[in-house]
């Protein structure tokens, strides 16, 4: 086990924390892109400078169009509170250290060969059931399940707004470190791809969240003329009696 990817899984799970359940606009991008560019370096080893720059450079855009997205709505700090947030991130994570584990094992049991991912780290011959370690491709996948947690219930639970524009990001980038914890480490042309799709996904909750922060006062104002114009002639009107 290496305490390094320990560090580092906490620090994706402690950015994300932050970016779903605090008030403040700021300090939830910085946690987001804490969250991500600590995604990007969850690796053994490093990645060359070229694809940890596409990585960090995208999570640097995506955690500016959020901020960006949240000048013009309304704080949405999560309902369940921090504590409540951490617990789920916490056991996500769990999960996937035992989903990684299990999959290692039953690998290991058959005969299959298995990488530097779950088990001991080699070039992919056989290991036996007993030698499964915790590796890179194992906190892999539990850094994705745990973000999947937590933006599943940003994305869910909730109004319309940068709350789940935040969800969003952290679910797309949940299903790119699933790709990586279970096929292991992508293609140079896949980085870019993989980056894009990030940045997309940071566009499209930021735009998102721009059109419900514009459109609230117009169904404000719509729902305020329908009542009016329900409402019987008499209601709200003073009758004048002549004396």
């Amino acid at each position: 086990m290496n305490p390094t990817l320990v560090a580092v899984v906490l620090a994706i799970g402690a950015g994300a924390v932050v970016a779903v359940s605090t008030r403040d606009g700021a300090a939830a991008a910085i946690g987001l892109a804490v969250s991500l560019i600590a995604s990007a370096l969850l690796a053994e080893p490093l990645p060359p400078a070229g694809v940890l720059g596409v990585r960090v450079v995208a999570a640097l855009l995506v955690a500016t169009l959020i901020r960006s997205a949240m000048r013009t709505g309304p704080r949405q700090p999560s309902p369940l509170g921090w504590p409540s947030e951490a617990f789920l991130a916490t056991a996500g994570a769990v999960a996937g250290l035992g989903i990684a584990v299990g999959l290692a094992a039953v690998a290991a049991a058959g005969g299959v060969p298995v990488g530097p991912g779950v088990g001991e780290p080699g070039a992919g011959g056989p290991i036996d059931g007993g030698s499964v370690a915790l590796t890179s491709m194992a906190f892999t996948t539990a850094a994705g399940t745990s973000l999947f947690t937590l933006g599943l219930a940003a994305f869910i639970h909730g109004q319309p707004g940068a709350r789940r524009a935040i969800g969003l990001v952290l679910v797309t980038q949940a299903v790119l470190l699933f790709r990586i914890g279970i096929a292991g480490p992508a293609l140079e042309l896949e980085e870019i791809a993989r980056a894009a799709l990030l940045v997309v996904a940071g566009a499209t909750g930021a735009a998102l969240a721009r059109a419900a922060a514009t459109s609230r006062p117009a169904r404000v104002g719509d729902d305020e003329d329908s009542d009016t114009e329900a409402a019987p002639a008499g209601v709200g009107r003073r009758e004048v009696v002549p004396r």
